[in-house]
């Protein structure tokens, strides 16, 4: 009897943990299918990667997950990491708006202030802006649920425009690189809705999120990452499902349907049989896949971001004026290229040599991409200009290391959740057995990329179980 076989096609974050808890399933559950991941490139990780130089601990890509989504969490415990663990140095974060730094008003969440006392003692927004912001507090429901909308405008219904500007699209826009006033609602959202939905306010269920959590979770931190950075994360899974599971350098050009199950087409036109498929690649990298089947000409684009990261390395000395705080968002109404800054060296101070100095910008956004196409000299000087407008280097960095992530970041404009389902529907109706998942489709951040993973076991064995 010729055995049941699965492919997962794309080696990040999304199809490792995908492979990962599909092997351990089939032999928890003694089933004896070939499971196989096909990785275009020569290295796995997706946009996880780690330099290890001198000292230092340089992350390329994402630094962190965040400590209250789980399944990051579970991942690294699954593989038996919990002891490399660890949480950021907490400390102030800014935004840069209004020409200067201002500190987010503490007893905040998304935000939206939980005590009155520090909203009210911010320089980020005028009197009238913050009595605007109040009246949230007694417009009652508002959303639209039959049909969604820009999370810009129902924020700015909610808040008004100063908050939006100054502190939410700032926000926002440091995890979607996005514009606010195209970002669907109903994916980006969800928790602004939900505490409409139930308490009528923003300002009231943030309120009742806070007394809720303060106490429990006051002494943790936000972020968590690895010791020796989050590539230790993708070496593990490496050595857990082994070569003989992981196939580099197999790029899939084509999949056809067949009389039982689908035929790919991989690179050299090597052909490779499949009884399911989950596909963990960007949607533009899914599309072509299927020639020129017209699967997916009704649903519609979900379109990308480029963006840049800068690692820039100084003496500790040449920083002459410096802020307290980890880092800053930056305003998209500010004339700066940079849209948001780390001080690593304080976020994360076991990546760094004490006599150094690391900060790490960010360029690019929607709409604000070229920059990222600039020549690597002309990226770095623009980084410093920026940064010397709100303080002093007096020094050229040590050492400057820039990564460009072209077309990297989805943007869940409006609609997208029904573009979404419309997906799956597709496959389902059309290529069943043929699952997708991943930062294109519910969710940029590591823990949901992984919970894709995770989900793609059930219904992969469900479908092969008939």
């Amino acid at each position: 009897m010729v055995k049941k076989k699965i492919v997962v096609i794309g080696g990040g974050i999304t199809g490792l943990s995908s492979t990962f808890y599909l092997k351990r399933e089939l032999e928890k559950q003694g089933l004896d299918y070939e499971l196989v991941l096909l990785e275009a490139g020569t290295k796995v990780g997706g946009k996880i990667e780690t330099v290890k130089r001198d000292g230092y601990i340089i992350e390329r890509g994402p630094d962190s997950f965040l400590r209250r989504k789980s399944e990051m969490q579970d991942l690294v415990m699954d593989l038996g990491m919990k002891d490399q663990l660890v949480e950021d140095a907490t400390g102030e974060n800014y935004v840069l708006a209004k020409q200067g730094l201002h500190a987010i008003p503490k007893s905040s969440i998304m935000g939206i202030p939980a005590r009155y006392r520090p909203f009210f003692k911010s320089g980020l927004l005028s009197a009238s802006g913050k009595l605007r912001v109040l009246g949230d507090l007694f417009l009652g429901k508002q959303q639209v649920e039959e049909e969604d909308m820009s999370l810009g405008a129902f924020l700015r219904a909610r808040v008004g425009d100063e908050m939006v500007d100054h502190i939410l699209e700032p926000l926002m826009s440091g995890i979607y690189a996005g514009d606010l006033d195209e970002m669907s609602a109903e994916a980006t959202g969800e928790r602004f809705l939900e505490i409409e939905r139930r308490h009528g306010s923003l300002i009231k269920g943030i309120r009742a999120m806070y007394d809720e959590t303060t106490a429990k979770q006051s002494s943790e931190s936000t972020f968590l990452t690895m010791r020796y950075g989050l590539m230790t994360i993708v070496e593990a899974l490496e050595r857990e499902l082994s070569a003989k599971i992981i196939k580099k350098g197999k790029r899939v050009q084509k999949i056809s349907k067949q009389a039982h199950g689908y035929e790919l087409t991989v690179s050299n036109q090597e052909k490779i049989q499949a009884d399911s498929i989950f596909i963990a690649l960007p949607y533009h990298e899914i599309i072509p896949l299927f020639g020129e089947d017209a699967i997916f000409e009704e649903i519609g684009e979900i379109p990308s971001a480029s963006v840049a990261t800068v690692a820039m390395i100084f003496p500790k000395n040449a920083i002459e004026r410096d802020i307290k705080g980890s880092g800053f968002v930056v305003s998209r109404n500010e004339d700066f290229s940079m849209t948001a800054c780390s001080w690593i060296h304080k976020k994360w101070p076991h990546t760094v040599p004490e006599d150094k100095i690391l900060l790490r910008a960010y360029l690019g956004r929607r709409k604000e991409e070229s920059i990222v196409e600039l020549a690597d000299k002309a990226i770095e000087e623009t980084v410093l200009s920026d940064l010397n407008r709100i303080m002093k280097i007096n020094q050229a960095p040590e050492f400057t290391m820039i990564t460009r992530w072209r077309n990297s970041i989805p943007q869940y404009t409006v609609g997208h959740v029904q573009r979404k389902e419309a997906i799956y529907a597709k496959f389902q109706a059309e290529y069943p057995g043929i699952f997708a998942g991943g930062a294109s489709f519910e969710g940029v951040e590591l823990s949901e990329c992984v919970r894709q993973g995770k989900n793609s076991v059930q219904w992969i064995l469900d479908y092969l179980k008939g």
